[in-house]
């Protein structure tokens, strides 16, 4: 019965270790999303600036 709780509990522990690095790996891809978007709309205005020319 004990040895059962302990693997229960250790399953659980891997499934929330698994869980927070699933986490953070999309934090990680939000943060550059966002960075590639204000890249985008840098290039976006200087093409503009550009144009304007």
């Amino acid at each position: 019965m004990e040895q059962e709780k302990a693997d229960t509990e250790s399953k659980i522990a891997m499934k929330k270790d698994a869980i927070q690095s699933s986490d953070e790996s999309i934090q990680l891809y939000e943060d550059e999303q966002k960075s590639l978007q204000e890249k985008l709309q840098k290039l976006n205005q200087k093409q503009q600036d550009l144009a304007m020319k």
